[in-house]
């Protein structure tokens, strides 16, 4: 189930490697403000496509959900994140993406095992485990 998990954050992961689109997905989450993006991700040999959309605040919590469809499963997690919880993710994202460009290199997504030492996947992988905060369901 945690390959499952960090499968669900994986292109969101992908996003943030890129410098436009990686700022303007941490710039929507530490805003909470509107943000889709949608793209294919290779996985293992496997393609898998993804959906991301932050939807806002709604009260207190930051809404976001992905779609992957991967492997022939259509995995969809929905995150309801509390100020704190954006905060945290954010900030750990600032850091780690910050030491990335300075070093010049890329996240290395070539295995799950090197996805699960990011500290991004870490977070993250914290918050899809906490049902709750995030809610997945996986369909054939």
């Amino acid at each position: 189930m945690k390959k499952v998990l960090l499968l669900c954050f994986l292109s969101s992961i992908v996003c943030c490697a890129s410098a436009n689109t990686g700022d303007k997905f941490i710039d929507a989450l530490r805003n909470c403000s509107s943000f889709s993006d949608s793209g294919t991700i290779n996985i293992n040999g496997i393609d898998a496509k993804s959906e991301k959309q932050m939807l806002g605040w709604q009260g207190d919590k930051c809404i976001y959900k992905e779609s992957l469809n991967y492997n022939g499963n259509n995995i969809i997690t929905a995150c309801n994140f509390s100020r704190t919880q954006v905060n945290e993710i954010v900030s750990i994202a600032d850091a780690y993406f910050m030491s990335l460009r300075s070093s010049g290199h890329q996240p290395d997504l070539s295995s799950l095992e090197s996805i699960q030492n990011n500290p991004v996947s870490n977070i993250m992988s914290r918050y899809l485990q906490d049902s709750s905060v995030c809610t997945m369901s996986v369909s054939e």
